[in-house]
């Protein structure tokens, strides 16, 4: 039973890494897939003859043509193999992202978000269903649907704590299943998106980062060894939780002085308007930077001190090579890096700081969703979920 069980495993993670290696190289032949993931002839043969049955792969009619031998067939993921659903579940917004099972976008749809969790998932099928009337395809179609959460997700899809959406103890899991009867994927917002970075953004080969996101908190996300480390519970890398000012502010955990209640979007926004400045949102905030505000200025620059301050202790044990800032932050990236950097290089061990780069995500308001793709797809992907015929 273990040498099958086994066996199951080793085909289908031969399956994942094809279908990766091709939908980061289209067009590939079995010898330049072969090449890719390091497979042997007679395995690449076997899964490519697999993808094909399940109609996930196609060859196409017009040869991949080599300097010497026989021409060779190229390769591709078609259209026509589903689509991934991608979900940012926000207070405030619900967005979704469709896409193809290659990560190409087909569009977008957003709706308000709500505090009632029954509210909020019947609007995440809301949402989903018009934007999949947007798109021309039906449910049956969507091969897999992500959802990003803003709170501590545990390894069964349960939510534990969302204290900025006052939820504690939901089956989102599950209860979404029910609700679309296709394989659903729930995890933490921050999580999520810094595996999207890993495969679609500025980390594919990047394999040790950190991946901070300010939205409705700050989230953190630790990527090890090119995987996201998620601890005991699940609920590592909860950086907006980490203390900077003794007895500081009070946060929405309970605790007083994280780092949250001084560089979220909605601690920003809070300090400007006690110097009098009204901002409606980070984005208003950066074009007053950009115009020479200078209490906006002396604020981010505050910003980035405090996130420098608290990244210096991960990359001291941690030694990551990139800090990539995403979500709200990376709309201020520009106006906090230099202070972040100058707080790294004076908090943090003079060789680890020197290693670590500072980057803002190219993913932008997407990233989150599109870590709902990436989820999607490592569902989909993942045994039992994908049917292969025996070989």
């Amino acid at each position: 039973m273990s040498a099958r069980v086994n066996s199951a495993l080793i085909r289908q993670i031969n399956i994942a890494r094809v279908f990766h290696a091709l939908r980061e190289h289209p067009e590939s032949s079995q010898r330049d897939l072969g090449r890719l993931t390091g497979l042997d002839k007679a395995t690449v043969s076997t899964v490519v003859a697999q993808l094909q049955d399940l109609r996930l792969v196609e060859r196409s009619e017009q040869a991949k043509t080599r300097r010497v031998g026989r021409p060779e067939t190229a390769l591709t993921i078609p259209r026509s193999a589903g689509v991934l659903v991608g979900v940012r579940l926000e207070p405030t917004t619900i967005r979704v992202v469709t896409t193809t099972l290659t990560g190409e976008v087909l569009g977008h749809c957003q709706l308000p978000g709500s505090l009632d969790v029954k509210a909020a998932l019947v609007t995440v099928r809301a949402v989903i269903d018009r934007e999949l009337a947007e798109i021309g395809e039906g449910w049956a179609s969507v091969r897999a649907i992500g959802v990003g959460v803003p709170g501590l997700m545990d390894r069964t899809g349960t939510l534990v704590l969302a204290p900025n959406l006052g939820w504690r103890d939901v089956p989102i899991r599950s209860t979404l299943e029910e609700m679309f009867d296709c394989p659903v994927a729930v995890d933490n917002d921050t999580k999520a998106a810094a595996i999207a970075e890993r495969l679609f953004g500025l980390c594919r080969t990047v394999e040790d980062y950190v991946y901070v996101t300010g939205d409705s908190g700050v989230g953190g996300a630790l990527v090890l060894g090119g995987r996201v480390y998620r601890g005991a519970s699940g609920f590592a890398g909860e950086i907006g939780h980490t203390k900077v000012v003794p007895d500081g502010r009070l946060c929405g955990c309970g605790r007083r002085g994280c780092l949250e209640t001084y560089v979220s979007e909605a601690a920003i926004l809070r300090r400007l308007a006690e110097q009098g400045i009204d901002a409606a949102d980070i984005h208003e905030v950066a074009e007053l930077a950009v115009a020479g505000r200078p209490e906006v200025r002396a604020l981010l620059e505050e910003v980035g001190r405090h996130l420098g301050f608290a990244l210096s202790n991960i990359v001291n044990m941690l030694n990551p090579t990139l800090i990539l800032l995403g979500g709200n932050l990376a709309s201020v990236g520009a106006h906090i890096i230099p202070s972040l950097e100058t707080a790294l290089s004076e908090q943090a061990l003079g060789p680890s700081a020197a290693g670590v780069r500072v980057r803002v995500s190219p993913l932008g308001e997407d990233a989150v969703p599109m870590g709902g793709i990436a989820l999607a797809l490592d569902c989909f992907l993942a045994p039992p979920r994908l049917s292969v015929p025996r070989g």
